[in-house]
């Protein structure tokens, strides 16, 4: 079962849509970990006791806090799908922790995700370079028309292209955003700042250099050409708390890697470049995006202090600003925070807030107590993913998203899995 579990975990994000019916679209990657989950139930069921902490429990409090926000919902059916769409994404922790017993499983999970994540991330650069070489308007529809639909679905499909976020005006010029087979350009930047951290545990395990480095670069300029200003930010505070922590924790050699991370980061400061353009962009007050974030947060912040303690019902924050958007769209506070405070209430957001903060809280425990370097580097990496997404979330909303929740769900996995093997 481990191998199947390899090749689910490699196909995340190449993951297609499947569209059963009009107007209703499902990931197969959804589809998939439930019919893994049912043929390892048993075992699941055996092992899940060993792991009954923090995070599942977390896990299970936010499901069913959830549920309880749809007493005050306006559409009860919209929550119900989200519920199912976390169940099914969600059992992939317990996956993560049955079929993951062992140091050489755990490599063998950390370089598949690391080397799919970099195939995708080089579809993302030649769809960005492909535009400078066959014009950007035969890239952008070959893209809408031939590849959206397959990866995204025909109905969500629709709705990308009916509020567009592929195109970016930088320096002047319109350009095409990276983002390989997801249909955002923020998504994918999300998925590739989860993975990036990971080549700590990769350095320190001897993985082959040349590759190790070229996926590295792979996933840092798709991450860069995505011009999402919040994966940017997040990539920033990531890098400067891993070489921190590579600084502190390790010698000569872990220094290198600290030194490397901080010379990357030399690409937002160089000035007169699209990169530190559209980063020094975030800090314009006045610029049209800036302004109407800051006001959808303010707008967010009222429906959720409204509805304080139980929220308005998941999947309901869109028909607040118009009842008569459907199911699909575009609608969120752009800041994962707001929107789980506005829909699900105050108890809601303190057991999200539980669940990533206390795991890296106690990533640094494990950090600080144990003298094993496999236990060690693994955690710094696992820190660097949380911390990014922590950071990003503040600009976005990704749980929605099937393969980057799928990633986070695995990452919080080997958590928990280092967290049991420290006491064993």
């Amino acid at each position: 079962m481990f191998k199947w579990f390899l090749i689910l975990i490699a196909y995340i994000p190449f993951q297609i849509a499947l569209n059963p019916g009009y107007g209703f679209d499902l990931s197969s990657l959804r589809v998939f970990i439930i019919l893994l989950f049912l043929v390892c139930l048993i075992k699941i069921y055996q092992k899940c006791f060993k792991f009954y902490n923090l995070q599942a429990m977390s896990l299970f409090l936010f499901l069913i806090l959830s549920g309880i926000s749809l007493i005050n919902a306006e559409n009860i059916s919209w929550g119900l799908r989200k519920i199912v769409f976390f169940i099914s994404i969600f059992l992939i922790y317990f996956l993560v922790i049955t079929l993951i017993d062992n140091w050489i499983k755990i490599e063998k999970v950390i370089k598949i995700l690391f080397i799919a994540s970099g195939l995708f991330a080089l579809i993302g650069l030649f769809q960005f370079l492909f535009q400078f070489i066959f014009k950007l308007e035969k890239v952008y529809g070959f893209w809408a028309v031939n590849v959206l639909p397959i990866f995204s679905g025909f109905n969500l499909g629709e709705m990308i292209l009916a509020y567009p976020s592929w195109l970016v005006n930088v320096g002047g010029e319109t350009i095409m955003r990276s983002f390989s087979l997801f249909s955002d350009p923020h998504m994918f930047s999300f998925y590739l700042g989860l993975i990036i951290p990971l080549v700590v545990i990769l350095y320190f395990k001897n993985f082959n250099r040349i590759l190790l480095f070229s996926i590295y670069f792979l996933l840092f300029i798709g991450l860069l050409l995505s011009f999402s200003r919040g994966a940017y930010f997040a990539i920033i505070i990531t890098f400067l708390i891993l070489s921190i922590l590579l600084w502190r924790e390790s010698g000569l050699r872990g220094r290198k890697l600290a030194i490397l991370f901080c010379l990357s980061l030399l690409i937002f400061i160089i000035p007169i470049t699209p990169i530190s353009d559209r980063f020094y962009s975030s800090f314009d007050l006045n610029e049209g995006s800036n302004v109407g974030r800051l006001e959808m947060w303010q707008q967010a912040g009222e429906i959720g202090l409204n509805n304080f303690w139980s929220g308005m019902g998941l999947g309901n924050y869109s028909l607040e600003i118009d009842s008569d958007l459907d199911y699909r769209n575009p609608i969120t506070a752009h800041n994962l925070y707001l929107d789980i405070f506005s829909e699900m209430g105050i108890f809601v957001l303190f057991i999200w807030l539980i669940l990533i903060l206390g795991t890296i809280g106690y990533l640094f425990q494990l950090i600080r107590d144990t003298k094993d370097n496999n236990i060690k580097y693994l955690s710094i990496s696992l820190i660097g993913s949380l911390v990014y997404f922590s950071i990003h979330s503040s600009f976005e909303t990704a749980i929605y998203q099937p393969s980057v929740l799928a990633l986070l769900v695995i990452i919080l996995g080997l958590s928990s899995i280092l967290y049991v093997s420290k006491d064993n």
